[in-house]
């Protein structure tokens, strides 16, 4: 489970990338892959790899232009594929808000039922976001949101800490990684082994083997 769920990750990511690739030609032909992975995050390698993709796949094509420069452009073939692939990360988007809302709204309810009720989120990307959402709905507070790495300072009006003694008030963390959940778990209870961790049912297939 937990390989399928890395590759179903790394499929998305990809996908994700080739979207952009799309959409960013198609706003600006003078794109330079340089440019390109520097926006998305990747190696210049990287960016290559995926210009020669869509070059391969029909997607997008060269054409020349006064004083020997070369512009990109998405042609009828790409402009189709741009379509479908928005189409299936807003699908993908609305599940996934959906059975993480109704996951973590779970997992809230049993901390509760533990009588933990001030919770401290372990992560501070996309899904603690959506924690600090659904906690309006359950009988628990989210203090804080625990990151050693993120540069954010808030969330949702809370503060996002990189320091778990910065934190205050927490009887127990509630994890809200996907990304790095394995290693946010035991790098957390190592630590800190008196702190309860609360995981959602989804992520247990990354955090625990089996």
């Amino acid at each position: 489970m937990p390989d399928a769920l890395i590759q179903k990750k790394r499929t998305e990511r990809e996908q994700e990338i080739v979207l952009r690739l799309l959409e960013d030609v198609a706003e600006n032909g003078e794109l330079s892959q340089a440019k390109f992975a520097k926006r998305v995050g990747i190696a210049k390698g990287l960016a290559n790899a995926y210009f020669n993709r869509c070059l391969q796949k029909g997607w997008i094509k060269l054409r020349q232009v006064p004083k020997q420069r070369f512009l990109y452009y998405v042609t009828p073939k790409g402009f189709a594929e741009k379509a479908s692939l928005t189409a299936q990360f807003l699908s993908a988007s609305y599940t996934f808000y959906r059975r993480a809302r109704k996951d973590l709204g779970s997992t809230m309810d049993a901390a509760a039922a533990d009588g933990h009720r001030k919770l401290a989120v372990l992560g501070a990307g996309e899904l603690a976001e959506i924690a600090a959402i659904v906690s309006d709905e359950h009988p628990v507070d989210i203090v804080g949101f625990y990151d050693p790495v993120s540069e954010r300072k808030l969330i949702a009006g809370r503060p996002v800490v990189r320091r778990w003694e910065e934190m205050r008030s927490a009887d127990a963390a509630l994890l809200a990684t996907v990304e790095n959940a394995k290693s946010t778990y035991k790098t957390f209870t190592t630590d800190y082994q008196d702190i309860p961790v609360h995981v959602p049912r989804q992520l247990e297939a990354l955090v625990w083997d089996k």
